[in-house]
């Protein structure tokens, strides 16, 4: 006597992201929910972290005193 394998169901597959949540259904369906305010805030941390200026550092001047230019004598013959 031949069995049958059973059909197993399976739920659709459930992928969640920080923003964004995929599910594919058994169909091939796919469905994409979208979470605006958390896209949204990383966006925004994104462009910030990316215009962030450096820090001013103040700068010293050179103190130092240069020595005077040499000078070649030249012999008068």
């Amino acid at each position: 006597m031949a069995t049958r394998k059973k059909k197993s169901v399976a739920g659709p597959s459930v992928v969640k992201g920080t923003h964004l949540t995929v599910t594919t259904h058994e169909d091939g369906s796919t469905t994409l929910e979208w979470d605006d305010e958390q896209l949204l805030k990383e966006v925004r941390e994104a462009i910030a972290s990316v215009e962030k200026k450096p820090k001013k550092v103040a700068a010293k001047k050179d103190t130092a005193k240069k020595a005077p230019a040499k000078t070649t004598k030249t012999k008068k013959q």
